[in-house]
């Protein structure tokens, strides 16, 4: 398994969204709407409704450059009586698009959202949609340029993510950040050139999402977002090949502060360690199917599906088209089938999990 992502050119400008009929329409205007950050409430991944819980979600991706993503959401809770399951399907971003759904509006709704890497490099937000109508473009904001990374992160606290990118040098990495509360841009210097940039958490609980790099040797670097000063580093995996793969920071406790989390998928079922660095505590969780000769193991999709305010261990397995939630909530588990052969799931950050 690995993280891909796309970077083939895309059409121009004037045809990208011809395939939605969309008008193209340019953020620069500043809003001086501020947010307590304690207050904040909390931001759900992939919460498509509103209502406090990850949705299903899984995409289809289009055969060649310049065809358009088909995105598949259905409601959680999924309706058993006839026709009553929410179920949205659409087309939205051309494949080369780097996908970054998430709440940039502040309605704690997740929007579908997708970045074009080009070298005036642009993120396009859409209306979700209400109906069974075509989808709408909200906004589209020129930030970053073609070798810059777009991640995702609340750095001002006011409920809304910011258009972020994080650019690479000989000395390092320089983040990016435009403010959704005032509309100023920071340039913040944190991580060094071989380290690799991830999406934003809070580890601090004040309701603002620090920056986050991970390094070679399975370390994590957490910094401010404001400074760029160093809040705390903690090495959690390892460097020989064990536990191979390292999740996005999230919060498993519901304590409101981010935990660290690697997974060993070199075992079948899986074992999931997370740490909380705020006690520096750690659990292994055995979950979902690990590497294992001639069959296709599980991807990784945790999300808080129970809505009770802590990230649940989650995987979907592609080879049935169904989700495996173990709810923190009480422990039970939870199978909900979505998607047909062929679609991978929808994740919350910019990354999507492929099978080699």
């Amino acid at each position: 398994m690995f993280l891909k992502i796309y970077r083939e050119n895309s059409l121009s400008l004037l045809t990208i969204f011809a395939v939605f009929g969309l008008a193209i329409i340019v953020f620069c205007g500043t809003n001086v709407t501020t947010t307590n950050a304690q207050t904040t409430p909390r931001r759900v991944p992939l919460d498509f409704t509103g209502d406090g819980k990850t949705d299903w979600a899984v995409i289809k991706f289009p055969p060649a450059p310049g065809l358009p993503y088909t995105w598949k959401i259905l409601g959680n809770p999924a309706s058993s009586a006839p026709n009553a399951a929410f179920i949205r399907i659409f087309d939205y971003g051309l494949r080369g698009d780097v996908i970054l759904p998430g709440d940039y509006t502040g309605d704690r709704k997740t929007e579908p959202t997708v970045w074009r890497p080009s070298a005036q490099s642009i993120f396009y937000v859409a209306q979700f949609p209400i109906g069974t109508g075509g989808i709408t473009l909200d906004r589209a904001v020129r930030w970053g340029a073609f070798f810059d990374s777009a991640v995702q992160g609340d750095y001002d606290g006011d409920g809304k993510l910011d258009f972020t990118v994080v650019r690479r040098n000989n000395s390092g990495l320089t983040w990016y950040i435009l403010s959704s509360s005032t509309g100023v841009m920071r340039a913040i210097p944190f991580g060094d050139s071989d380290s690799t940039p991830e999406s934003g958490a809070d580890f601090t609980g004040d309701g603002r999402d620090e920056l986050i790099v991970s390094g070679n040797i399975s370390a994590y670097y957490v910094g401010d977002a404001v400074t760029g000063a160093l809040l705390l580093s903690r090495q959690w995996g390892d460097s020989t090949g064990t536990i191979n793969l390292r999740l996005p920071p999230a919060d498993y406790t519901g304590d409101g502060k981010a935990d660290f989390v690697a997974v060993n998928q070199n075992v079948s079922p899986m074992i999931w360690y997370i740490l909380d660095p705020a006690t520096n505590s750690a659990t292994a969780t055995p979950f979902g199917v690990g590497r294992k000769p001639g069959v296709t193991y599980d991807d990784h999709v945790q999300g808080d599906y129970d809505g009770d305010g802590k990230t649940d261990i989650a995987v979907y397995r592609r080879s049935n088209q169904t989700f495996y939630v173990l709810r923190s909530s009480d422990g039970g588990l939870t199978a909900q089938t979505w998607g047909e052969a062929g679609d991978y799931p929808l994740l919350a950050t910019m990354f999507l999990i492929f099978a080699d």
